[in-house]
């Protein structure tokens, strides 16, 4: 045991020993070793350098986030010579601690000396990265053959027998399929139902009795023709179809990611996008202009040394606005950082390819698509196309990037002139104050003579001194005599000589006249190139602090027929702007070609969608292989093709849609029609029937308004506020609030107007277009998605807007005579007269009512308008009127 003891504590012993020597010799191995760039250097660099040399920005055009980059040097020539560091910049200026910069995170000698090493030891291994001419990827002919990366096919309608149920070649597509299955088109919808969804579908209102009435009695073949070129010429066809495309766009009316539902950010003058959509689609502007002025209406003429903006300048830059759809917090300088502006352009890039081409692209920006042939490669080709514009190392924050709705030149004018007048003002300001002063100290020494000798010397003293250097005593005087010794103005003008009243007199006028010679301006949230087009690179995983090689704009290689860079080989730049955006443009809606063909399929295709509640791809942003496939292939690429040979045209197409057999049968099919049907096509695919559909949210607030009679027709104009009450509901405040210039409300209550005209926020919504489903604009919004849930019942039965819109609807009604009004109701809400059923439910309501009632009102007809008023919100409760059938 004791010889145990004493080898253990021998061993101890040696081990104690040798300890300093084996320590010496792992830090001598440690100190020996060479840095290596990706474990040793570059969280250095990260942590101190990369905001200036890479993230955020490239000072002196110095990029130090690879080894690659760092060798090629900047404005200073070569910063690295490999092997020694003594002549290296890098390390001079580190040395020598002028980089960082003062106020930044100083680096430590240990830091300094790791990047010393690492240059003396010269191994400058630049990490392997794909070439720049390399091409994107392996496209095979398999993937070329997917259907939505042909180009369309051109093909004749089928023919079919018998062809009697055929109004238009779109049914011939249609019924084809449907005789495969001995399956045919459900009856015609009646004449009250054809209108109603007509009305709906092209201006998103409901038709007046009056309306219904028109197309009901005019037995001419032509009166469904009539009707629906009536609807297309009609202002309204604009807000209702620019809603569909502001949808697929992402637009809001606020900046940033709107995460705050107490705080709303206003992008001021971001409505005029808004307004430029409803026009375009009034004008029935062709969409190969449309998307070119929205994707590069900057680059469409030289708008910065222009005299003045003609109104095509004006129009094409406030169509920009489109790529200004994507949440950017950046305003706010905690989140202007390289991050934040990286995701701002994947988001626009993600917008773009979603909306236009149908595709998901967002995967790719980390690696190649799993399911698509879109490469890591082509990702970063499409995202080249923005980066002159939507530069991360050059970033325009959203302050700074808003135009004036006027030329530079004559902006540069305003503002030469704007300072002359505030120059102006403020000496007369000055001379002002001077004439008062004298006065007013005359008059605190008389007030202050009334103060107690005790403290008199002290309370002048504590009102003299600043705020910030008084002490508690000299606060509580302070606090408590300032406001009662300060002369008033009253006080001062009473004490003026004659000579000094008139002078202030007129420097009252002159400053009451002066500001209204200021000249103003509005804003245009619009986008443009920031300067030259920089360097874009292949980011590895995503992470813009890992890029890779430096690669050229292009295309996507699946939709290019030749090499998708050589679309930019002829970009013309004009001005400053690269015309990398014109060229895409131009790319997208040039004709017999793979990627016209997809953007027009996708357009079509959400056409579609809107007039039959399902579009041919049921998957709008998703064409991939992924997604949905395409229920009538041959009519999807027909009409892709029609659409582009009638020149881009929205309305021609819309009322071709409108027109066939398959849009006009009726919703609702008789149980011996349809059991076959049900049991070959459940989902209804086929189209064997017209889909049931729910009214957006929009449409359902603009319904109720339009039914009592109440809707401002106004078109255009700034967002009309909304506000959050304490109960936790958001309403919209109507003008109703507002007062007149006599300072006394208006006597008249305000009529609402349309809900496209409601400030759109990203995530928090009115309460009643959020309970039925207005969307969330995370990114956009191809497709609404409508949801049956309770809580619509309850908003219908309790929301303050329903109740109150229900009573103006009585009291339109209440105008008529008293055998009609139920009949009124009915036909104002569901577009049809009631049941005989229905009218007796409807009779006894009211006699319940009226008896409920009539005690509390003073006259007969204020009872019977208050019980009008509940069988008005009951009808408006009516799944009827809230679908479309």
């Amino acid at each position: 045991m004791r010889n145990c003891v004493r080898l253990t504590c021998a061993r101890r012993t040696t081990i104690a020993l040798l300890a300093p020597v084996v320590c010496a010799l792992v830090l001598a191995t440690a100190h020996a070793a060479t840095p290596q760039f990706e474990g040793d250097v570059l969280p250095i660099l990260t942590a101190h350098c990369l905001k200036c040399h890479g993230r955020e920005a490239r000072k002196a055009s110095l990029d130090l986030r690879t080894v690659a980059l760092a060798t090629r040097g900047g404005e200073s020539g070569p910063v690295i010579v490999p092997g020694n560091a003594e002549e290296s910049l890098l390390y001079e200026r580190m040395a020598d601690h002028s980089m960082p910069p003062a106020g930044e995170l100083p680096l430590t000698a240990a830091q300094i000396e790791v990047i010393r090493d690492w240059l003396d030891a010269g191994d400058m291994k630049v990490e392997e990265a794909p070439a720049l001419d390399e091409p994107s990827t392996e496209i095979t002919a398999a993937d070329r053959e997917f259907w939505a990366f042909r180009r369309p096919l051109r093909r004749d309608p089928p023919e079919i027998r018998p062809a009697d149920r055929a109004r238009t070649p779109v049914d011939l597509f249609l019924l084809a399929k449907l005789s495969e299955h001995g399956l045919s088109f459900a009856p015609e919808a009646d004449a009250q139902t054809l209108v109603r969804r007509a009305f709906f579908d092209l201006i998103g209102l409901p038709p007046t009795p009056e309306e219904i009435d028109q197309f009901v009695n005019d037995a001419s073949p032509a009166a469904y023709d009539h009707l629906l070129d009536r609807l297309l010429a009609s202002p309204h066809f604009g807000e209702r179809w620019g809603r569909h495309w502001l949808d697929a766009s992402g637009y809001v009316d606020v900046a940033g990611g709107d995460n705050d539902a107490g705080i709303i950010k206003l992008a001021e003058g971001k409505w005029r996008y808004r307004d430029y959509v409803i026009r375009s689609f009034n004008d029935d502007k062709p969409f190969d202009q449309f998307l070119t002025e929205q994707l590069a209406g900057d680059e469409l003429s030289d708008w910065r040394t222009a005299e003045h903006f003609t109104p095509a300048m004006l129009e094409n830059l406030i169509a920009t606005t489109f790529l200004r759809s994507s949440a950017d917090d950046t305003d706010e300088n905690e989140l202007n950082t390289a991050d934040i502006r990286h995701g701002v352009l994947a988001r626009t890039v993600e917008t773009v390819a979603s909306n236009l081409l149908g595709l998901t692209v967002n995967c790719a920006r980390c690696h190649s698509h799993k399911y698509d042939p879109i490469s890591h490669v082509d990702y970063y080709r499409l995202t080249a196309i923005f980066t002159p514009a939507l530069n991360p190392q050059s970033w325009l924050q959203p302050r700074d990037r808003a135009l004036a709705d006027v030329a530079p030149r004559e902006r540069a004018a305003a503002e030469s002139h704007n300072a002359s007048i505030q120059k102006q003002i403020d000496e007369s300001k000055a001379r002002l104050a001077e004439l008062r002063r004298p006065y007013e100290a005359k008059i605190f020494e008389t007030k202050l003579a009334t103060i107690p000798d005790a403290i008199r010397a002290d309370t002048k003293s504590a009102i003299e001194t600043p705020k910030d250097k008084r002490n508690d005593v000299q606060k509580y005087l302070a606090d408590k005599f300032a406001d009662a010794l300060r002369a008033t103005p009253a006080e001062v003008d009473a004490a003026l000589v004659d000579e000094h009243r008139r002078q202030v007199q007129e420097l009252e006028i002159q400053l009451a006249e002066l500001p209204k010679s200021l000249q103003k301006w509005g804003k245009i949230q619009a986008v443009y190139d920031s300067g030259p087009p920089p360097a874009t690179y292949l980011l590895r995983r995503g992470n813009h602090e890992t890029p890779g090689t430096e690669v050229a704009p292009g295309f996507l290689g699946i939709l290019c027929q030749d090499d998708p860079r050589g679309l930019f080989a002829d970009a013309q730049p004009r001005g400053e702007s690269s015309g990398r955006r014109l060229a895409l443009a131009r790319w997208l809606t040039r004709r017999d070609t793979p990627a016209a063909g997809q953007v027009a399929r996708t357009i079509v295709n959400r056409m579609w969608q809107q007039l039959f509640g399902v579009g041919l791809v049921e998957t709008p942003d998703n064409f991939g292989h992924s997604g949905a496939r395409p229920t009538h292939p041959e009519l999807l690429d027909w009409l892709a093709i029609r659409w582009i040979d009638e020149g881009y045209r929205w309305k021609p197409l819309l009322k071709l849609l409108m027109h066939s057999a398959a849009y006009r049968q009726a919703s609702s099919v008789a149980p011996s029609l349809s059991v076959d049907a049900q049991t070959l096509d459940p989902g209804n695919q086929l189209l064997w029937h017209q889909r049931l559909r729910r009214l957006e949210s929009e449409a359902v607030r603009d319904a109720i308004v339009a039914a009592s009679g109440t809707l401002d027709p106004q078109l255009f104009g700034p967002p009309i506020p909304i506000e959050a009450r304490p109960d936790g509901s958001v309403v919209v405040k109507e003008s109703s609030a507002a007062i007149s210039n006599d300072g006394a409300k208006p006597d008249a209550p305000s009529r609402p107007r349309r809900s496209i005209y409601v400030l759109a926020r990203r995530n928090y919504h009115p309460s009643m277009l959020g309970t039925f489903d207005q969307p969330v604009m995370a990114t956009n919004c191809p497709r609404r998605n409508p949801s049956a849930v309770v809580l619509q019942s309850l908003a219908m039965l309790n929301d303050d807007f329903v109740v109150e819109q229900a009573g103006r609807f009585a009291a339109t009604v209440a105008q008529l005579p008293v055998e009609q009004q139920v009949t009124a109701i009915f036909r104002r809400a569901v577009a049809r007269v009631p049941s005989a059923q229905e009218s007796a439910w409807s009779d006894e309501l009211l006699a319940r009512q009226f008896s409920r009632y009539r005690p509390q009102c003073e006259t007969d007809s204020a009872a019977r308008q208050q019980a009008l008023a509940h069988l008005c919100q009951m009808v408006l409760n009516t799944s009827e009127f809230l679908y479309v059938p």
